[in-house]
């Protein structure tokens, strides 16, 4: 039971008084210098400001030292007490400086504020220290005396006066200074006495709740008469629920039976509430809050009935026994495992003599034998084991015989009644005497058969399968989560980019490459955190020629991986040409219609994106049906592969060159400016730049010959157009180059353009 201690309750309340009073006496003190800055010396005044400062100064430490003290449980001697009283002498007489430097003014009217002033302070401390009066006087005493002397000595007509009121005053706050500190202690005894009466109810309530809940039982009250029913905190608890959860009624506790268990139980608690019976006991099965049944005992009885015999309330208490439960569920299971299971119990007299002297019931389920046959006198225990195993589990005995170990394993096969064998796996006991002498065996019998079938069947399977591996050309590794070799097998060596003894062991890194090692390692990884199969494809140098291989990464278990490898190179170069083939012109290696197109339509989708503008040009070679036509096809072959090169040549890396066929080619360039026009003056710029460089003489196998372009040119930007105007736009504008004399070039614009009319022969 906890009391309060009056000298420390009254000593933290003085020092936490400190926090307001000491702001608002410093304040004072500028104040009454202030009103005196004229009728007293500056120098008195400030060395009396400095001295109020530092005792100041001095109760703030004073006050910050008690908090901490206060913290570390040290805030409750008489020593705080006694500190408190000295800074408050301290503060007093620092007030008395006061009193006497501002009284020397000479001027009536400042004579008589201040002491109304250091009457006013002096009532506020006797008020705020009432409950310790000492630590009162101690600064108001010297401040008044002080004061006092100094107001009357002059021999000045109104100073008596004042200095009489000043008295009056201190008596009057000095008498309900003292009905404040009684009022103050007589709290502390009430206090110490509620708390007393606290401490005695808390106790009991202590001593109530341990007993019930150290129990583990819950209470539940029934009250007939009003059909109300108490379920107290740990009745609720058992089910999962509080009690201001449940409603309090009867239905509360019914409907949460087990519907196996609620005629039962009604039926027992309806003998007890017609007197049949002393005491209503039953166990049976209530629905928790999360769905799952716990098992309850409950016992209750009728406390109170009419002059009649009828019932008006019963008390009952309930107990969780789940755990009870699970253990009477488990013994029963441990017994049943002897009657039906697939464990049976043999216990015979001796490695020689095998006599059987106990076999659970289950083992006619196991064997085909009764009980009754095996433990008969003539039946011996080694006539039920596989000729091929009963002198090793013999031998086996007589050796743990001799070493004396508590338990030993052995799997061996036992004759069942139909003639066929059954393996199992024996824990053997032996159960010696005081001597270390076997009295007699007890082994529990685990049928494995099944185990074993499935072992074969493990067995033929690892053998099918090494045959597959053993058939396959690839190469097959095994890694660890750290990438480190750990297998490996392969039918074809070739595909070793090392020797066996130069990576098993070792890691990725400090075998392949580091662009390959760190590809199959993110593999390896990505197949170990999502369990699903990953390929992978890397390049290794094998000899003087590139490798390329693809790895198929599949998870083994929870730390190992492994990869099928195969050497695609073939496969890899014949995808490379096919790609060539369908993308790119054979006979200038540019890109052709099918992979401009892609290229447009990427371009358009960038531009939406950037806001840049994009442009089209479409070239055609002058008079080059003539070339053909007078110097044949491989000469004007050799002009288009020329072509080819210069147009790459004046062009940004970034844009396409692509040949649609004959003698025509486009040029697309990407990214350029916002502003349309600017951006049209970037594409003649460029335009320019190939009709200067397709203008220079070609050397055709020692022929020089001239030839120009022909340049069309669209903008695009975004997809306002589909790739096909587009194109039609550039041709256009191209064909007007045409019309007008051909080597130059012409932007597409659609009010010019709209109503010419194009014809289909050919143009040139």
């Amino acid at each position: 039971m906890s009391t309060i201690d009056p000298m420390a309750e009254r000593t933290r309340f003085l020092y936490n008084g400190l926090t307001a009073s000491l702001p608002i006496s410093l304040l004072a003190g500028v104040v009454l210098a202030w009103v005196h800055w004229g009728l007293v010396s500056p120098a008195l005044i400030l060395g009396w400001l400095s001295l109020l400062a530092g005792a100041t100064a001095l109760r703030a430490t004073q006050l910050l030292s008690f908090r901490r003290a206060e913290r570390q449980g040290q805030g409750h001697g008489r020593v705080w007490l006694s500190r408190f009283r000295g800074g408050a002498l301290t503060m007093g007489l620092a007030w008395a400086v006061g009193a006497g430097v501002l009284s020397q003014s000479g001027d009536t009217q400042a004579q008589f504020f201040l002491a109304f002033a250091m009457a006013g302070i002096s009532a506020g401390v006797m008020i705020a220290l009432a409950t310790d009066r000492v630590s009162a006087l101690l600064i108001v005493g010297p401040m008044l005396l002080i004061l006092g002397l100094a107001l009357v000595l002059p021999g000045d007509g109104l100073t008596p006066m004042a200095g009489a009121i000043v008295l009056l005053f201190l008596l009057f706050i000095t008498l309900m200074s003292g009905r404040i500190q009684t009022s103050f202690e007589d709290n502390f005894r009430l206090r110490q006495q509620a708390e007393s009466q606290r401490g005695v109810i808390r106790n009991n309530e202590l001593r109530w709740r341990f007993a019930l809940e150290g129990s583990g039982q819950g209470l539940w009250d029934w009250d007939m008469i009003s059909g109300q029913v108490y379920y107290a905190p740990r009745w609720a608890r058992m089910l999962g629920h509080e009690s201001a959860e449940l409603e309090p009624v009867l239905r509360s506790r019914e409907e949460r039976i087990h519907p196996d268990d609620r005629m039962r139980v009604h039926a027992t608690l309806n003998a007890h509430l017609r007197d049949e019976t002393s005491l209503f006991e039953a166990e049976y099965r209530m629905r928790h809050r999360d769905g799952h049944h716990v098992w309850v005992h409950d016992r209750g009885q009728v406390i109170e009935r009419t002059s009649s015999g009828k019932p008006i309330r019963l008390i009952g208490i309930q107990e969780d026994i789940s755990d009870r439960k699970r253990v009477e569920h488990s013994l029963h299971e441990e017994r049943q495992l002897f009657a039906t299971g697939p464990v049976a119990l043999f216990i015979w007299e001796s490695v020689d003599d095998g006599r059987v002297l106990y076999a659970s019931e289950n083992v006619q389920d196991l064997l085909g034998y009764t009980r009754e046959e095996l433990t008969s006198p003539e039946f011996n225990y080694a006539d039920l084991i596989h000729p091929e195993d009963v002198a090793r589990v013999l031998n086996e005995h007589h050796d743990h015989a001799l070493s004396k170990v508590r338990q030993f394993e052995q799997s061996y096969r036992l004759r069942h009644r139909g003639g066929h064998y059954r393996w199992f796996y024996d824990i053997t006991r032996p159960e010696r005497d005081e001597a270390g002498r076997i009295r007699r065996i007890r082994g529990y019998l685990f049928d494995q058969t099944r185990l074993k079938e499935t072992e074969d069947a493990l067995l033929q399977s690892e053998r099918q399968n090494r045959a597959l591996l053993e058939a396959m050309p690839d190469l097959v590794l095994r890694f660890n989560s750290e990438g480190r070799y750990l297998d490996w097998h392969s039918g074809n060596t070739a595909l070793l980019y090392a020797q066996p003894d130069r990576f098993i062991g070792k890691t990725l890194s400090q075998v392949l490459p580091d662009q390959a090692a760190w590809t199959i390692y993110e593999g390896i990884h990505s197949v170990l955190l999502h369990g699903r199969m990953r390929r992978v494809e890397y390049s290794l140098d094998i000899g003087s020629a590139t490798h390329y291989f693809e790895a198929r990464l599949v998870k083994l278990n929870d730390s190992e991986v492994v990869a099928v490898v195969r050497d695609v190179t073939t496969q890899k170069q014949a995808a490379e040409r096919i790609n060539q083939l369908a993308y790119c012109d054979a006979l200038t290696q540019l890109p052709n219609r099918r992979l401009l197109m892609e290229n447009i339509r990427h371009a358009m989708a960038s531009g939406q994106r950037s806001g840049q503008h994009g442009a089209l040009l479409f070239l055609d070679l002058d008079h080059f049906k003539a070339l053909n036509d007078t110097y044949g096809h491989a000469v004007g072959d050799l002009l288009l592969q020329q072509v080819a090169g210069r147009l790459r040549e004046a062009v940004r890396e970034a844009d396409t060159v692509a040949r649609l066929g004959g003698d025509e080619f486009v040029v697309m360039l990407e990214d350029l400016e916002l502003v349309e026009e600017e951006a049209l003056q970037q594409a003649r710029q460029v335009g320019q730049k190939i009709l200067d460089a397709l203008g220079q003489p070609y050397d055709l196998d020692g022929m020089e010959y001239h030839c120009t372009p022909s340049i069309g040119i669209s903008l695009f930007h975004g997809r306002r157009l589909d790739v096909e105007e587009l194109m039609r736009r550039a041709d256009q504008a191209m064909y007007q180059v045409k019309k007008t004399g051909r080597n130059g070039m012409h932007v597409f614009h659609a009010s010019t353009t709209r109503l010419l009319q194009f014809p289909t022969q050919d143009r040139h």
